[in-house]
């Protein structure tokens, strides 16, 4: 497929039976420019029509069933009924396997301009498959990225007007990952054009991300709405009500 066709599910399996919670787990691919991005979509048991959707942005070295993204994902369903997509982002799970803090990662992200473009084309086709299935509402759509889903997060909703509202965080301008890259010029560059709502969680401890550049990078953001949220702990020991509550933010404002 040419970047010039329009994208299209292709979905890896017939919809398979909920499991006990009433989630119904489901893998897909679209054709991207570059390769094909492979995802995997959460969703209730009976999807009503014109759905909110959440896009869920792996962190550094995951992919789109890291042990943190498989939680949160289903959490949009149980917990609100909303159902969730992830994607492999560039490098990453089927696309290449990339280990966080791996001399791959890193090359990655030695020009964070060019990994972020990859990311947001990605996004973008994704999104606008996943639109053009009919199951979701346009209007509707939000993001939740941490770490690395925030580096991808912060360009791709700066970029997308189809994104409602977010939820960012353990990310910052400086940091392990931002002083091997342009990583932070690229942030501070992308911040003010985020208007959207945003929850925007910190660990006070973050050993990956310093902690005042995690301040100046929500300070930067352009929303007018927009909540912080800080907990003790490092980098990957949000507590689980840290994620719920950024769930809980999303769907407020999807809803909305």
């Amino acid at each position: 497929m040419t970047a010039t066709q329009e994208p299209q599910v292709a979905w890896r399996e017939d919809a398979p039976a909920p499991d006990q919670d009433g989630v119904m787990e489901r893998g897909f691919t679209v054709e991207g420019e570059r390769d094909t991005i492979t995802g995997v979509m959460w969703a209730p048991t009976s999807l009503p029509a014109d759905s909110p959707l959440v896009l869920i942005g792996h962190g550094g070295g995951g992919n789109k069933r890291a042990a943190t993204v498989v939680p949160t994902g289903r959490g949009f369903v149980r917990e609100h009924g909303i159902p969730a997509v992830c994607i492999d982002a560039p490098g990453h799970g089927e696309r290449g396997g990339a280990q966080s803090r791996s001399p791959e990662y890193y090359a990655l992200w030695q020009d964070a301009g060019v990994m972020t473009d990859h990311a947001i084309a990605d996004w973008k086709r994704v999104l606008t498959a996943l639109l053009a299935t009919g199951m979701f509402d346009a209007d509707r759509v939000g993001w939740s990225g941490m770490s690395m889903g925030s580096l991808i997060g912060v360009p791709y909703v700066a970029a997308e007007p189809r994104i409602r509202a977010a939820a960012l965080g353990l990310c910052g301008l400086r940091g392990e990952t931002p002083s091997r890259s342009n990583a932070g010029e690229v942030l501070a560059a992308a911040a003010p054009k985020v208007t959207v709502p945003v929850a925007f969680m910190v660990q006070w401890d973050d050993e990956r991300f310093e902690r005042d550049s995690s301040f100046e990078l929500f300070a930067l953001l352009g929303s007018a709405d927009k909540r912080l949220s800080a907990h003790p702990g490092a980098h990957g020991e949000m507590p689980p009500e840290g994620r719920a509550y950024a769930r809980a933010f999303l769907a407020e404002r999807l809803r909305g």
